[in-house]
């Protein structure tokens, strides 16, 4: 099983007299393309409560990709980047070691992990996220794909330091923006 660690938010997309709705966060992405590649995939982030965390959910079972129903929380107000307007959810500030860790464990036989430098430049998913996958045994392959827009992250220092302590404490690290890289590295 490969475990994607990041976002999944609901993107618009302006089009010509509107918008149009898809899924998008480097974590729902990079669950969609694994699966794609006839992986077994957890989605272990935090889904909104209400209405736009059950369409997610939904979305996620269609196309059968694992997540922890347990991890909810409000939706965070609405952000625009680079002209797309985004309904994230709340992983980046609610997400903690012990829900992920808890969330971890519930799916035994994580191989490797892809990791958004998102979740690494927001506390408290920054430790959240190292202390959860660098404790992991048996140590899975981790990548963190660097790809993210600068305007999604948040704490520059806090995303250098987390990278830092993951090269001090994984064997099997790739920070790379490549994604056929990555992929690669992932499905080793």
């Amino acid at each position: 099983m490969i475990a994607s660690c990041g976002e999944m938010a609901v993107s618009f997309i302006p089009v010509a007299d509107g918008w149009k709705m898809e899924y998008a966060g480097l974590g729902f992405e990079w669950a969609r393309l694994l699966k794609e590649r006839g992986c077994d995939v957890l989605l272990p982030t935090m889904l909104p409560l209400g209405k736009t965390g059950m369409m997610m959910a939904s979305e996620l079972d269609a196309l059968g990709i694992a997540y922890d129903r347990d991890l909810r929380a409000p939706l965070q107000p609405a952000i625009f980047v680079d002209g797309e307007c985004f309904m994230r959810s709340s992983a980046p500030v609610s997400i903690d070691a012990a829900k992920l860790s808890y969330s971890l464990s519930l799916h035994p036989g994580i191989e490797a992990a892809v990791v958004s430098p998102v979740l690494l430049s927001y506390n408290p998913s920054s430790s959240a996220i190292l202390d959860s996958l660098a404790f992991l045994v048996p140590q899975p392959r981790i990548a963190i794909d660097m790809s993210a827009p600068e305007a999604a992250l948040g704490q520059k220092g806090l995303l250098d330091g987390a990278i830092a302590a993951f090269r001090a404490s994984v064997p099997s690290l790739l920070v790379s923006s490549d994604q056929d890289d990555i992929l690669s590295f992932l499905l080793e």
